[in-house]
């Protein structure tokens, strides 16, 4: 007798189980969405790459001033006695009055051709004094970059600052301060300061009070620029740095850059 479908005939009919799905596998990303993670990461690398080339080719800004000598400065006048335009003891027997231009190109190889040596042998021992002496090689009478070394030297820094002017005069005709006054005084200013801040020790709040009134007219400053100048006139000092030396056996007058060891030579011919 045939089974009827749904109609309970006394047969058991076998249960059959359905066989288990397997487990469906993890849904890849969307090709859409793994082309947005590989643009945004292209993006990343052009961008990070473009900041390291822009940094290596990167033009140094114009107004920054490169100040170079500093330690040789320091090392230089470090120790030795100084007051005013005096470098080397009060009681010294020997006296060199140094005329010179830290703004003159001429100037800068004659002073940093002797000064160096003649300070390590007479003026740190304690047998001769300096006395720097401001005379323009100019048409200017007073140079802009004078007053930077006499405030300077009000602290008891001037040698320092001089130095540290004739090392870097590239950087100062780069800001205008050695040629004629046409440049922006701001720019001049910048250099002024920054061989002020390569000076250590000193104070720059008081070096830049002391620059600004200084530079008045009729200042203390302004008068003692002019003495020095009219006091090389009176000498007859020519261009170049001069050195007037004067001590207990006499007085010799060097002209237009003497060598080292021309100044030793007349130092001890008057010593």
């Amino acid at each position: 007798m045939p089974t009827i479908a749904g109609r309970d005939n006394g047969l058991v009919t076998p249960v059959t189980k359905e066989p288990e799905q397997p487990e469906a596998p993890q849904r890849p990303l969307p090709r859409r969405g793994r082309g947005w993670v590989l643009l945004i990461g292209a993006l990343v690398l052009l961008a990070l790459g473009y900041a390291i080339v822009n940094i290596a080719t990167q033009k140094p800004n114009k107004n920054t001033v490169h100040i170079a000598g500093v330690a040789e400065a320091q090392e230089l006048f470090g120790g030795v006695p100084q007051e005013g335009a005096r470098l080397g003891s009060e009681d010294a027997p020997v006296t060199v009055q140094v005329f010179s231009d830290e703004q003159s190109s001429l100037c800068r190889e004659g002073f940093l051709a002797t000064i160096p040596g003649l300070t390590e042998k007479f003026a740190r021992p304690g047998s001769v004094k300096f006395l720097y002496r401001h005379y323009s090689n100019s048409e200017n009478e007073i140079e802009y970059g004078f007053y930077g070394t006499e405030a300077a030297a009000e602290q008891g820094y001037g040698w320092q600052y001089a130095f540290l002017f004739y090392v870097n005069q590239e950087e100062a005709d780069r800001f205008g301060v050695t040629e004629a006054e046409n440049r922006r005084s701001g720019l001049r200013q910048n250099f002024l300061d920054s061989v002020a801040g390569g000076v250590e020790e000193l104070n720059g709040d008081e070096w830049e009070e002391a620059f600004e009134q200084g530079r008045e007219p009729e200042s203390p400053m302004t008068k003692s620029l002019e003495a020095q100048q009219e006091l090389g006139s009176k000498l007859g000092i020519r261009y170049g740095v001069a050195m007037v030396i004067e001590g207990p056996n006499g007085n010799e007058t060097l002209q237009e850059n003497p060598t080292l060891e021309e100044v030793e030579a007349a130092i001890e011919k008057v010593a």
